[in-house]
């Protein structure tokens, strides 16, 4: 879609860049360079600041997406991947969003052969696990004592969270 038309909607950007950086562990710097390569509503501000944010360095919370789930979210019958996507044309909507999981008689009865006609997933350094609500949560990091900084308090002061309440901190 970007390639094709240079627009996006942020809703794709912000999946994009939370893919790109935390799944994959690319240098976000590399997804908005190629961003700005290619978006006509290109603002400098907006693009580098929200491949920051995305990448988790601005010091709050992670945005960090299950991609799957955004796609069966926001695309439940499949219409936008089959524009986006011809070779799943007709791979049924329970499966169009994760393909890979088809099996050999799906992939020949849909048309659709994984690892030629339509690429194997990337490997994702993030492994989700369930909580029963479905939604996908990265394995807690807590940050070593060393780099919290002093005091009870994790060097905030004697204000926020405890030591034992630390906010869970992107590894970047």
């Amino acid at each position: 879609e970007l390639a094709a038309t240079g627009f996006m909607s942020n809703r794709g950007r912000q999946n994009v860049a939370s893919y790109l950086a935390l799944d994959l562990q690319l240098d976000w710097r590399k997804g908005a360079d190629h961003f700005e390569s290619l978006l006509l509503d290109y603002d400098v501000c907006s693009n580098w600041g929200n491949w920051v944010a995305a990448a988790g360095l601005t010091g709050g919370r992670v945005n960090r997406f299950n991609i799957a789930k955004q796609s069966k979210d926001y695309d439940p019958d499949g219409k936008y991947l089959r524009h986006w996507l011809p070779e799943l044309k007709d791979v049924p909507a329970p499966q169009i969003h994760e393909p890979w999981t088809m099996s050999k008689s799906d992939q020949e009865k849909y048309n659709v052969r994984i690892g030629l006609d339509y690429p194997e997933p990337p490997r994702s350094k993030f492994r989700y696990r369930n909580d029963g609500d479905d939604r996908g949560r990265r394995q807690p990091y807590s940050r070593p004592a060393s780099a919290r900084g002093a005091g009870q308090s994790g060097g905030r002061g004697g204000r926020g969270r405890g030591r034992d309440q630390q906010r869970v901190q992107h590894r970047y």
